[in-house]
């Protein structure tokens, strides 16, 4: 079998991409709203109830049942002849309401992992802690067996996926078990095919989707019980597992819920950055689309090529001037990560053979102002670390003012300018 890559296990969109099935979602687009409306009103008393009535089977099978009808859960059952008097039963996992699904058809269970209807009591959803810390998690669940004396319901995966394939088992379950009987669980939704979950999804976004959907089918299928005997806990685990995965015709891959959870936070940072990539350059555009503002930036480029064209753009919206803007570059008002491309080194190429005519001329004939050297040839590095605060501040100062006059000097030359008009600075 081809080894599936981790980002094969997770739908990225909710709807299909089939035009027929587009369709068909549009047309029963009413239809799920009055479900998703009636169905809220069903959740908001099976909330009710599972707050104020007590913790007896009858009462959980009830709220079983009464969930099955808020979510539009239909259940299935294949091979139930082979349900065996277990203590325990391992599944794969596929949504947040699995559990709902077990316990229509094999009667009240007590899921030991996480669930959206944990904090109501009367589903008999406890807390028994992290399943890493082992003695705590025994004596919990010891505790808790006997008080409710119900099966115990366990997906080692500890995380959902599309179904394409099983995580890794998490082993320290098997720990406190010697016998488990596996079950084989498939998911479809008919007609309209909406995925269960998504890669960007939240828990929220899964339960509005399964009330607004006609119904989930949940199929499930008893596969014989298996004992631990003399294995090790982390081969019964793979042994349960490789069987889960060969009935159901998947790959067993290596794939762990701790890689599938860093995989999706991975994804969804690098989503936000290339929509925030998108934003910023619909806005670049619709600043570039200025000519104005173009031919100004254009300025400012030249004389501050390392500066991202981004970033004068931003500052020349709000100080639309030219001068104005260098000014608030160069005492570092403005942020920005320093270009180093080619055109950057092309230019200095390019202004290499300038500076070197303009030196042999001026060694001929000084200026009027003296020696004019080229802004890059100036050193403005404090000779001397000052002492105090106030020495050191005005080291600042004067620094700042020699790189505020060498770009002005490098401006006024690059466009012929006279030299008599000064430049105005904020």
């Amino acid at each position: 079998m081809v080894n599936l890559e981790i980002k094969q296990l997770v739908n990225k969109a909710r709807f299909p991409e089939s035009d027929g099935r587009i369709i068909l979602n549009v047309l029963y687009l009413p239809i799920g709203f009055i479900l998703l409306f009636l169905r809220g009103i069903f959740a908001l008393i099976l909330m009710l109830l599972g707050q104020v009535l007590p913790e007896t089977p009858p009462i959980q099978s009830f709220l079983t049942n009464l969930a099955c009808i808020c979510f539009g859960i239909t259940v299935s059952v294949e091979n139930s002849k082979k349900k065996e008097h277990v203590d325990v039963f391992v599944s794969n996992s596929l949504s947040i309401f699995d559990h709902v699904a077990v316990s229509k058809a094999v009667g009240t269970v007590l899921p030991l992992t996480k669930t959206p209807l944990k904090n109501l009591p009367a589903f008999g959803i406890p807390d028994l802690g992290s399943v890493n810390n082992t003695d705590t998690f025994k004596k919990n669940l010891e505790s808790i067996s006997k008080e409710k004396n119900v099966p115990i319901y366990v997906c080692p995966e500890e995380a959902s996926t599309n179904g394409r394939a099983l995580l890794k088992f998490n082993s320290k379950y098997f720990k406190f078990f010697q016998k488990v009987q596996p079950l084989c669980i498939t998911i479809k939704r008919p007609l309209f095919d909406l995925s269960i979950s998504t890669l960007k999804s939240t828990c929220l976004n899964d339960i509005i989707y399964f009330m607004y959907s006609p119904f989930t089918n949940y199929s499930i299928k008893f596969l014989p019980s298996m004992e631990k005997k003399c294995l090790s806990e982390d081969e019964f685990a793979e042994i349960v597992r490789e069987n889960i995965a060969s009935e159901l015709k998947i790959e067993a891959t290596n794939f762990s819920s701790s890689d599938l959870s860093e995989w999706r936070k991975r994804q969804i940072v690098e989503e936000r950055r290339r929509q925030l990539d998108r934003a910023n350059m619909q806005y670049l555009n619709n600043r570039m689309a200025n000519p104005e503002l173009a031919r100004m930036a254009a300025q400012v480029k030249e004389v501050l090529p390392h500066v991202p064209v981004t970033a004068i753009y931003n500052d020349l919206a709000f100080t639309r001037s030219v001068d104005t803007t260098i000014t608030n570059i160069l005492e570092g008002r403005v942020r920005f990560v320093p270009e180093s491309n080619s055109s950057n080194a092309t230019s200095s190429s390019s202004a290499r053979p300038e500076s070197s005519s303009s030196c042999s001329s001026s060694s001929a004939s000084p200026t009027k102002g003296g020696n004019a050297a080229a802004p890059s040839q100036i050193s403005v590095a404090a000779s001397t670390f000052g002492k105090t605060a106030t020495e050191r501040t005005r080291s600042f100062q004067e620094r700042k003012e020699q790189l505020i006059a060498a770009a002005r000097r490098r401006y006024i030359e690059k466009h012929n300018l006279e030299k008599n008009i000064p430049l105005q600075l904020l």
